[in-house]
């Protein structure tokens, strides 16, 4: 499973940094980015990290 993860990360990183024009030096930047995004689409899937609270 990670593998699968970690291949959809790798996947979006190259995505992020080709939209962004390809900058060199900045791959940890665009891993880094990627994963945030992975990690956080799949902690709204199961629910664990919804908002329970709403300011008002």
């Amino acid at each position: 499973m990670t593998s699968d993860r970690d291949q959809e990360i790798r996947n979006l990183a190259y995505f992020l940094w080709e939209k962004a024009g390809r900058p060199a030096g900045h791959e940890h930047d665009f891993w880094a980015a990627a994963a945030r995004q992975i990690e956080g689409d799949q902690r709204k899937d199961d629910g664990t990290h919804e908002n329970r609270f709403v300011a008002r």
